[in-house]
């Protein structure tokens, strides 16, 4: 009876350690409304993009995916959506500002960008494009109107006017 006591025990150990390890899935997991990306190992991905599911996704310093907010990665500025996905290749409105995101969802500074539609912008050091005045870029001078458009071949306010390339015509 010693015997078989000692050997169920024994039986129930060497079950017991074999199976205390456990399998995660990879994959997306949501606790208290905020979503998580769980490794194989059962970490959770932190300060790294996901792209699964219609991304790439960013998951911050705390494990929880980033929504509806401005993401910096090596050096660059992202925007993600209120899904928390990446946006690429579009003009950004955000509190009357407007915004480029390239083809990689990297946000303009300090360069032009000109859209589908054929307008020009320019895109300060902040991000934010040049509205409702001139601007010295290079050696010349641009005319922007409110909604953030370069100006061309056109009469700006004050009198001056810019040409087809939206410099100032002196």
């Amino acid at each position: 009876m010693k015997r078989r006591f000692l050997a169920i025990t024994a039986a129930a150990l060497a079950f017991s350690i074999l199976s205390s390890t456990a399998a995660f899935a990879q994959g997306w997991g949501k606790t208290d409304n905020k979503w998580f990306y769980y490794l194989e190992d059962g970490g959770v991905a932190k300060n790294t993009w996901i792209d699964t599911d219609g991304g790439p996704y960013w998951v911050r310093d705390d494990g929880v995916m980033a929504t509806t907010q401005w993401v910096s990665d090596n050096g660059s500025w992202y925007y993600v959506d209120n899904n928390g996905r990446k946006l690429l290749s579009q003009l950004l409105k955000l509190n009357n500002d407007l915004f480029w995101l390239d083809a990689d969802g990297v946000m303009a500074a300090e360069e032009w960008v000109q859209t589908e539609d054929g307008k020009w912008y320019y895109f300060q050091a902040d991000g934010k494009a040049m509205k409702n005045g001139w601007k010295l870029i290079g050696e010349d001078y641009y005319y922007f109107l409110k909604s953030g458009v370069m100006a061309r071949d056109a009469l700006v306010p004050g009198g001056y006017r810019v040409g087809s390339d939206g410099k100032w015509v002196q």
